[in-house]
């Protein structure tokens, strides 16, 4: 499965054959060894090695469970420090999704969209409502998790893509950085960053 999805990355599903997926699977390329594993072909590998990369998405449930740490600086961090190595763990299904997912059937696409996007934004957006609870005046919560989810993201496509980012600024400045304006963004609402 890992090396149909960075197949299916690198070169689309029409375009990395099955025997390039067995090849680089340790198979005897075109021996019908990957028909063994997976009877419906390419198409259940693909959903199989999707649904293998989605359950490390799903982790995201055990770190929300370790909050409130009673320090809103180190919940940041942590959220940023668990978001930068689950983008690492999932590049190549990040990477198969933007180059295929037109070509996907729609119920797959949604439930990529789904899983990838719906679940966690709204975990995080959960947990910034019990954040930002009490305070007089609050930002529009959806769209604050969507910034900083997505500010992350960039970060680590920047990274990914090119090798380098400007100023060479790397994971440990980035979070810093990341955190610092997450609680701007707290402390212009009131919020305390010890609770």
């Amino acid at each position: 499965m890992t090396a149909a999805i960075e197949l299916f990355a690198e070169r689309g599903f029409d375009g990395a054959s099955v025997g390039e997926i067995e090849r680089s699977a340790g198979l005897a390329p075109r021996s019908g060894a990957l028909y063994q594993h997976f009877r419906g072909g390419k198409q259940e590998l693909l959903r199989c090695a999707i649904e293998h990369e989605l359950r490390a998405i799903d982790e995201l449930g055990s770190v929300m469970e370790m909050l409130p740490l009673g320090d809103l600086r180190a919940e940041f961090t942590l959220l940023a420090r668990w978001n930068l190595g689950s983008l690492e763990r999932r590049s190549a299904l990040a990477r198969f999704v933007r180059r295929d997912a037109a070509r996907l059937p729609p119920e797959l696409r949604d439930e990529l969209y789904d899983r990838l996007v719906g679940q966690p934004y709204e975990q995080v957006v959960q947990w910034l409502r019990g954040r930002f609870a009490g305070a007089a005046e609050r930002p529009d919560l959806p769209a604050l998790a969507l910034v900083l989810v997505e500010s992350i993201s960039a970060y680590h496509s920047l990274r990914r893509t090119f090798a380098r980012t400007p100023d060479s600024v790397d994971d440990e400045r980035f979070i810093a950085a990341w955190t610092e304006t997450a609680l701007a963004v707290a402390r212009r609402y009131g919020i305390d960053e010890r609770r």
